[in-house]
């Protein structure tokens, strides 16, 4: 465990990264903290909240991870947790990984003099920075499936949306918890509006930022698949032309070759097989169906092309 410390004029900042079982239960001895709360801060499944006791302030937030896979997509792959206790003089954060909140926190401890509530809304403020350039990288993506959807370069779009409100969705989350926290602690803590509003404003915005992605990317999606089904059913409509084609000579082709074929039996006592005329007189016939079958088909109107 990497522990780092620094005495202000009423309180003591106590930071601990990478803390192990046994340096959660001595951190819970020395800061006289609930055992099961602390032992537990660093479950990865947890969403942020606050929770008070009786002179202490318990809360975990969510922060952007440094180290997030390029396809992550669960609030757990995505984020990583903040914990902090804030009592009557001290404030104690724990965290598994480095973070550059409390890096730059740390290079500037010696050069501030700072109270437990600026200390406490820098940290609100550094952690929903971070969520800053996911939010712009989910937004741009966005607008490059914006492009690929209207210019019919649609490969892999289902994929990559899906990623993209899969993310949105874990965003959101995290910053609707933390909406939560931040109405919940003027009731316990004694904070001024005037800090209140510093933390809800980025907030508002990021919550307002994930929502508009959120409602897009769901927005393209569907127009999406409405344009793969309209491809589709205009697929089949050209099929459905052709056969419909195809369908329409044959009508005039089945009467004939039954005419064809009822001449071209090879019996002895055919009754027009020795006339003179014979031959003319059957194309003729032939040619009065086919007149006849093009009449019937176009008072029907299958020689019409429907609009698609």
């Amino acid at each position: 465990m990497k522990r780092f410390e620094h005495q202000w004029q009423d309180f003591k900042w106590v930071d601990c990264e990478a803390p192990g079982q046994e340096d959660l239960v001595k951190l819970a001895e020395e800061f006289s903290l609930p055992l099961q709360t602390v032992t537990t801060c660093l479950d990865p499944e947890h969403l942020p909240r606050a929770e008070f006791f009786e002179k202490s302030l318990f809360v975990i937030l969510r922060h952007q991870d440094p180290e997030a896979k390029p396809k992550a997509g669960t609030m757990q792959e995505l984020t990583t947790k903040l914990v902090f206790f804030m009592g009557e003089n001290f404030i104690l954060t724990i965290h598994r990984m480095p973070l550059p909140c409390i890096s730059n926190r740390k290079d500037k401890a010696a050069f501030e003099n700072m109270t437990q509530i600026s200390l406490v809304k820098s940290l609100f403020l550094q952690t929903l920075k971070s969520f800053d350039v996911p939010l712009d990288e989910l937004d741009s993506k966005t607008d490059v499936i914006e492009q690929r959807v209207f210019t019919l370069k649609r490969k892999s779009i289902l994929r990559e949306g899906y990623m993209i409100k899969r993310k949105i969705s874990s965003y959101r989350k995290v910053f609707k918890f933390t909406a939560d926290i931040l109405n919940k602690i003027p009731t316990e803590v004694a904070i001024s509006l005037r800090d209140l509003a510093q933390v809800k404003e980025p907030l508002d915005k990021h919550i307002f930022y994930a929502d508009d992605i959120q409602e897009e990317i769901t927005g393209l999606l569907n127009l999406h698949l409405s344009l793969m089904s309209q491809k589709t059913n205009e697929a089949s409509y050209r099929t459905n032309e052709v056969m419909r084609v195809l369908t329409v000579f044959s009508i005039f082709f089945l009467p004939l070759n039954f005419i064809a074929g009822v001449y071209g039996m090879n019996f002895e006592n055919m009754p027009e097989l020795r006339t003179h005329n014979g031959y003319f007189v059957t194309l003729a016939v032939m040619a009065l169906v086919v007149f006849a079958i093009t009449i019937w088909i176009y008072k029907k109107g299958w020689l019409k092309k429907d609009e698609l």
